[in-house]
C-alpha cells in the first residue's frame, strides 16, 4: 500500500522521516501531522526504502506530531545520482525547435542542486536566463547494473516512488558553455526543489501511478505548464533499460523525466541558426542566445514565485505542491543577497 513520506529537520538540526497523515501541504505556512518513522536521524533515501521494503506495516505505528510544512528537507538525500531526460513531451520538443524526438537525450544533474520544496532558488550572479522545468523524478528501488530489461510487467521492482521536481535551468549558462554542455546550467545549488512527498508505492502499484501522474506549474499568477505522466515520449520503463546498458545506478538515486512544454525559453529561428553557426564561438553564441530571448520573454527575477503541483489522477491523491523564491545570489555565489 502506497505511503506519503517527507523528511524534515527536528528541533536540534537533525533530518528525520516520517509519513504524513494529514491533508499534503502546498505553502510552506501550512501546519501537517505526521507520524515520525523508525528510522535513525540523518538517514538516507536508500534506508527508507529498504525499510518500507522489509516491513511497511512500521510505518504505521508511531504518534502523530504537528510540524510546519517549511520543515521539509528533500525526499531525495544529496547522496543520490541524478539523471534526466530532456525534450520528453511533444509539447516541450516543439517549442524547442524539435518536433520529431528520434532519440532519447539523457544528462547528468549535480546532487548538490537538491533542496527543499519551499527553499529559495538562488540565481547566479550573472545568469540573466533562469527559468522553469515542472518534473516528475523516479526514485529507484532497486540496482540497475548491465543486462537490466525494464518493462511494464516489473518496473515496480526497480521504482519505489515518485517526487514532484523543479528542474532549474541557466539557459544562458546551458547554451553558451563549449559545446552547450548543459551539466553546470543546470546544476548550481538549489536547481532542484524537490517534494514536498516522496510517493512511495509498493510493486504492483507502480506501473498504474506512472501512467497517471498529473503536473502543474504557475508563474505570475498564469498556469504556464501542465501534462499528464502517459504523455512521456519515453517512458520509464524504456528509460530505465536504455540507462542500465551505459551505467549503474542504486536504490535512492532520481530519474528526472521531462518537462512539458510552457517554458519560458523557445526556440525560435534566430536562436537555432545561431547554434549552428556560432558553435565555436561560446562568448558570441551567448550574447546572440541573451539578446534574441530577451525581446520574447521576462525570465525569472528575484522576489517572483513559482507554484508547482503533482497528483496521481488514477487514486485521485494529492501529492502536494511547492512553493519557491527567486532570489539573488551574491556576487561570489556563495549566499543569497
Amino acid at each position: 500500500m502506497a505511503a506519503l513520506i517527507l523528511r524534515y529537520r527536528d528541533g536540534d538540526g537533525a533530518s528525520r522521516w516520517a509519513r504524513l497523515v494529514s491533508a499534503p501541504p502546498a505553502h510552506p505556512t501550512d501546519v501537517i501531522d505526521v507520524s515520525d518513522l523508525p528510522l535513525a536521524p540523518n538517514s538516507t533515501t536508500d534506508a527508507v526504502i529498504a525499510a518500507y521494503g522489509r516491513n511497511p506495516e512500521r510505518f504505521e505505528r508511531a504518534d502523530v506530531v504537528k510540524i510546519t510544512a517549511a520543515q521539509l528537507q528533500s525526499p531525495v538525500t544529496s547522496d543520490a545520482t541524478i539523471i534526466c531526460q530532456g525534450l520528453n513531451y511533444a509539447t516541450h520538443a516543439a517549442e524547442a525547435g524539435h518536433h520529431e524526438r528520434k532519440q532519447n537525450l539523457l544528462f547528468a544533474k549535480s546532487s548538490t542542486s537538491l533542496c527543499g520544496p519551499y527553499d529559495e532558488i538562488i540565481r547566479p550572479a550573472g545568469v540573466q536566463l533562469l527559468d522553469y522545468e515542472v518534473e516528475i523524478g523516479v526514485v529507484l528501488r532497486s540496482t540497475l547494473t548491465a543486462g537490466t530489461v525494464v518493462d511494464d510487467t516489473n518496473i515496480g521492482e526497480y521504482v519505489a516512488g515518485v517526487v514532484l521536481c523543479n528542474d532549474v535551468s541557466a539557459r544562458d549558462v546551458m547554451f553558451g558553455a563549449s559545446f552547450m554542455q548543459w551539466y553546470q546550467g543546470k546544476s548550481y545549488r538549489t536547481f532542484c526543489p524537490t517534494g514536498p512527498l516522496l510517493y512511495l508505492m509498493s510493486p504492483d502499484e507502480v506501473a498504474t501511478a506512472l501512467m497517471n501522474l498529473e503536473i502543474s506549474l504557475t508563474y505570475r499568477n498564469v498556469e504556464r505548464q501542465r501534462a499528464v505522466s502517459s504523455q512521456l515520449i519515453y517512458k520509464p520503463a524504456e528509460t530505465l533499460t536504455q540507462l542500465a546498458a551505459i551505467m549503474d545506478l542504486q536504490p535512492g538515486d532520481l530519474i528526472l523525466t521531462g518537462t512539458p512544454g510552457g517554458v519560458i525559453a523557445q526556440g525560435t529561428p534566430t536562436f537555432i541558426e545561431s547554434l549552428k553557426t556560432q558553435l565555436f564561438d561560446d562568448a558570441r553564441r551567448r550574447d546572440e542566445l541573451v539578446a534574441e530571448m530577451k525581446t520574447l520573454a521576462d525570465f525569472l527575477q528575484p522576489g517572483e514565485t513559482l507554484t508547482l503541483t503533482m497528483r496521481d489522477l488514477h487514486s485521485g491523491l494529492s501529492l502536494g505542491g511547492q512553493l519557491s523564491t527567486i532570489v539573488e545570489g551574491a556576487p561570489d555565489g556563495a549566499s543569497a543577497a
